[in-house]
């Protein structure tokens, strides 16, 4: 595979955190069959797992049940996993931070830190109503 190509797959779940094993082995599958080393792939199902968790808790909160959707593409250097859900706006790389800097007492803050240091590049986008989280790690 040279480094232009990507490996695509996508998954949409519910936005229930019982739907976090489906997200655990289209993981799997997908570094199976793409042969991305078990280091790699622990790394990546812990943040998976983590990230997938929050959207179900928090993004639709009195809402009703809706989907997320998981996108896996792989180059010959790195993995990529991209999050998109229609839930209320929040960009987990600086709302976490700054609700854990104050003195709010909010929930949570240390997924973020978990997520940062298993992965090598995170990034949030707004999309019209919908967030995407996107997160890489390098394979070597």
């Amino acid at each position: 595979m040279n480094n232009q190509q990507q490996n695509k797959q996508v998954l949409t779940l519910q936005s229930t955190i019982s739907d976090a094993g489906k997200l655990a082995e289209f993981l799997a599958d997908y570094v199976k069959k793409f042969k991305i080393a078990e280091e790699i792939y622990n790394d990546l199902r812990l943040v998976a797992e983590e990230t997938f968790v929050n959207i179900a808790s928090y993004a639709y909160t009195g809402q009703a049940q809706q989907t997320v959707t998981i996108e896996l593409s792989s180059t010959a250097d790195k993995i990529s996993i991209t999050f998109t859900d229609a839930g209320i706006a929040f960009n987990p790389l600086t709302d976490a931070a700054e609700c854990k800097e104050s003195d709010d007492h909010c929930e949570g803050g240390m997924g973020i830190h978990l997520i940062t240091s298993l992965s090598d590049h995170q990034e949030y986008s707004r999309d019209g109503q919908s967030n995407v989280f996107m997160l890489s790690k390098h394979l070597y």
